[in-house]
């Protein structure tokens, strides 16, 4: 048994730990190619990796860096060609799928030496064996812990700073694990017997740092969401007060119809009277799309974006019992409906047809449920996104969909739920809340 050959981990088992790590993260993105032709890309990956590192294991040692640097190379071009995603976060996960397989290859070939020593002999059949089972204990439990961090539809976003940030953690546990096998005497390289423990630990520090970076970047994204959302609120709450005096004027200004009627009849000049009868006319269409459902706030949000609606001929149907929606609070009330119909004005004022330009509110009481349900007309397919939310059509995605995130906590927040459907080139936001008695 030479200890020195032992020690040095078969280049086919980390061709297969690179490759498992490769497709884990195929798996857990959204894909540009699927079916026959991914399982087909998939095992031609298997080949690719097998055949690169059995060639690269008959190369001089001073080429063993160039190709590590390779094998990350051909991880990158794999996410990224199978997958649709950016050059930035394909790197990100690259590089954490790398230092996934250098660990899994270094922890199960450990755990075969340690054996071999033990029982001073050699077996291939062992050997396969504690490859087997190490690489689906860590590759089955990596996935489960992982998938949570990816955003299938909406892609990574990941910026500079974080990507040199991987980089920097991936590249330094790599060169410490291994630079024993390269330059066995620097003052960070450890003797024949603990290489293999040592280049182990390394490997898992670096996975653990990069663990922490993704939840610590999980975090922030959070706390983002969270502010975006109360920004949200906030300003759909500043515009039910402005829109609360608006009203309040309005009403004055109908009421005050009947001294326009009397300046009209004692005017003589016929364009002074035309002037005057197209203030009353304009006076007359505000108070058209005043809005009376019988609670205060819903009646100063609704009457809000139906004065829009009339201003940009935009045909929007109200049905709406106010006193359903009594027991939500005002800020809730304001989310849910101003930003609910925020959308859907947003999406038919696209539209040159004026005839396409429909919105539809309905408020009632079904089965004990506060069905909230708008209604828009859509005229291109709806793609949906993690979470039970569409895909936004901006090119700024980090920065949109909070209006549809803050309506759905508002609704948890009362033990309800929100869904989103298209149908028949409608748009369908349907929202249920338990009602109160």
């Amino acid at each position: 048994m030479n200890l020195a050959e032992l020690m040095n981990t078969p280049r086919s088992y980390t061709a297969l730990a690179e490759w498992i790590a490769c497709s884990l993260y195929i798996l857990m993105l959204r894909r540009k190619i699927k079916g026959f032709w991914l399982a087909a890309f998939i095992t031609g990956m298997l080949g690719l990796f097998l055949s690169f590192h059995h060639i690269a294991g008959k190369l001089p040692l001073f080429l063993w860096f160039p190709g590590m640097m390779t094998a990350i190379l051909m991880i990158y071009l794999c996410i990224y060609i199978s997958c649709q995603i950016s050059h930035y976060d394909a790197l990100f996960l690259c590089i954490r799928a790398f230092v996934l397989a250098e660990f899994a290859a270094s922890l199960q070939w450990q755990l075969y030496v340690w054996w071999a020593l033990m029982f001073q002999r050699e077996s291939k059949t062992i050997s396969l064996t504690v490859m087997a089972v190490t690489y689906s204990c860590i590759y089955v439990g990596y996935y489960f812990l992982e998938r949570e961090h990816i955003q299938k539809e909406e892609g990574m976003e990941v910026e500079g700073k974080e990507l040199l940030g991987t980089a920097s953690m991936g590249l330094g546990a790599f060169l410490i694990s291994n630079i024993s096998f390269v330059m066995p005497n620097t003052p960070f390289s450890s003797a024949t017997s603990s290489l293999l423990y040592v280049r182990t630990l390394v490997d898992f520090g670096g996975l653990i740092m990069l663990f922490a970076q993704q939840n610590r970047r999980k975090e922030l994204q959070i706390r983002g969401e969270n502010h975006a959302m109360n920004v949200v609120l906030q300003r759909q709450y500043d515009q039910y007060r402005m829109a609360l005096d608006n009203t309040e004027l309005l009403r004055r200004e109908f009421h005050d119809l009947k001294h326009y009627m009397i300046a009209i009849r004692a005017e003589s000049d016929p364009l002074k009277k035309e002037q005057y009868l197209k203030e009353m006319e304009n006076a007359i269409l505000t108070q058209e799309a005043l809005v009376n459902t019988g609670n205060q706030v819903l009646d100063v949000v609704l009457t809000t974006k139906s004065t829009y609606c009339s201003q940009n001929k935009i045909s929007f149907t109200c049905m709406a019992d106010g006193k359903l929606v009594s027991f939500l609070h005002v800020k809730d009330i304001c989310s849910i409906f101003g930003n609910a119909l925020d959308n859907a004005i947003e999406c038919v004022s696209q539209y040159e047809d004026t005839e396409k330009r429909l919105v539809t509110l309905t408020v009632c009481k079904i089965n004990g449920f506060l069905m909230i349900q708008c209604e828009n007309y859509l005229e291109n397919p709806l793609l949906m996104a993690d979470r039970g939310l569409p895909s936004t059509t901006k090119n700024n995605k980090r920065f949109h969909g909070y209006g549809l995130k803050s309506i759905q906590a508002a609704a948890l927040k009362y033990g309800g739920s929100m869904t989103v459907t298209s149908r028949d080139q409608w748009f369908v936001l349907k929202i249920l809340i338990p009602a109160l008695e």
